[in-house]
């Protein structure tokens, strides 16, 4: 009879030397062998700020003494081997879509610290809970990706909404730092799920025509030019790219759609759930769309803990030696709601295979 070993059991037994095929000739095979194009061409990244526990989400780790395993009753999902909690079925159900990488790890104690760095990629100079936003500290993602593969138009490349997130003192991270304000998001502080939500930053004024603020900014070129500012200045000159690029997205009928999520058909936004985090991945869609290459969705401006109906996925404010009330009230509900649905609208799109939603 044949016998079918899965490519993740193979994984977890390549050191045993199964077959002769031990795990470092595996690697080698596969960084040997030439692989396909990346087609990654955008990234969603949901940033679940206050830190979700893997003991209530994708690994309860069922066979460990009580004390240490997680409270909620693993179920079985669309991938083989992988189980996930009992309060996420439809999750589940789309694991097979889903890459779970359980080797990453930190030593940060604060959550500033630790926000940063998932941020960033960067450990910080300290694990402190008063880091502050500093040039001497490495930008997010997306600013590094605006700077070597920018969006070229009216289309901007790092979008970030909808929130600044913060523990005391603003996360650092959010921001391009020192590559430039050029390399900044265009952050948008107002949640998608508030009625009438469109962006009043790309609206002019009644009595001001595109024509007329563009001679203004000729006008400003020429004063710049005249004080010879723009020889000294590389702030200013950041400065004057940033204007060039924001009278451009003034300009710009294709994002003021993107950020008209009215247009969305009233049952598709409720698929995704009518809470800011909900609305906010639905826009994420409907940026990538449009063009956008790296979207930051903030799951909250806070790590919460403090009460069941709002903030993040600390549970700090709770007594930690029973069941946390605000994982099963809020968490685990709205991403049951939203990460599936996501995924699939985004696969039915044909999206997935090119956008990372990490």
């Amino acid at each position: 009879p044949r016998f079918e070993i899965s490519r993740r059991r193979l994984l977890q037994v390549g050191g045993l030397g199964m077959f002769g095929l031990s795990l470092p000739r595996m690697l080698g095979a596969e960084a040997a062998r030439k692989g396909p194009p990346a087609r990654a061409k955008s990234v969603i990244f949901l940033f679940q700020w206050g830190g979700p526990s893997h003991l209530e989400t994708f690994d309860m780790k069922p066979d460990a003494p009580e004390g240490i395993r997680g409270l909620h009753k693993p179920i079985a999902s669309s991938a083989d081997g992988i189980q996930v909690s009992e309060h996420l079925p439809r999750t589940a159900k789309i694991m097979d879509r889903v890459t779970l990488i359980r080797s990453m790890h930190h030593t940060m104690k604060n959550h500033n610290s630790a926000g940063y760095y998932a941020l960033t990629g960067h450990a910080p100079p300290t694990d402190d809970q008063r880091l502050k936003d500093t040039l001497e500290l490495f930008p997010g993602y997306g600013a590094v990706v605006d700077k070597l593969a920018p969006v070229s138009g009216e289309i901007p490349t790092f979008v970030g909404f909808p929130y600044t997130i913060a523990d005391g003192s603003i996360t650092p991270g959010q921001h391009a730092s020192f590559l430039g304000k050029l390399h900044d998001p265009l952050l948008v502080l107002r949640s998608p799920n508030e009625p009438g939500f469109g962006l009043p930053e790309l609206s002019l004024p009644s009595n001001l025509s595109f024509e007329r603020l563009a001679s203004r900014r000729e006008l400003q070129r020429v004063i710049d030019a005249q004080s010879r500012l723009l020889d000294y200045s590389a702030t200013a000159k950041g400065l004057d790219s940033y204007y060039e690029r924001a009278l451009a997205m003034l300009h710009s009928t294709r994002l003021r759609e993107a950020f008209n999520i009215s247009a969305e058909p009233e049952s598709v936004r409720d698929s995704y759930g009518r809470t800011p985090y909900g609305q906010s991945c639905l826009l994420a869609r409907r940026l990538v769309e449009a063009g956008v290459k790296f979207v930051n969705v903030y799951f909250s401006d806070s790590i919460g803990g403090r009460t069941t109906t709002d903030g993040g996925w600390d549970t700090h404010g709770f007594d930690n030696t029973r069941m946390f009330p605000i994982i099963e009230k809020r968490h685990l509900p709205i991403t049951e709601q939203t990460l599936p649905t996501l995924l699939r609208d985004f696969e039915a799109r044909g999206l997935l295979d090119t956008t990372l939603v990490v």
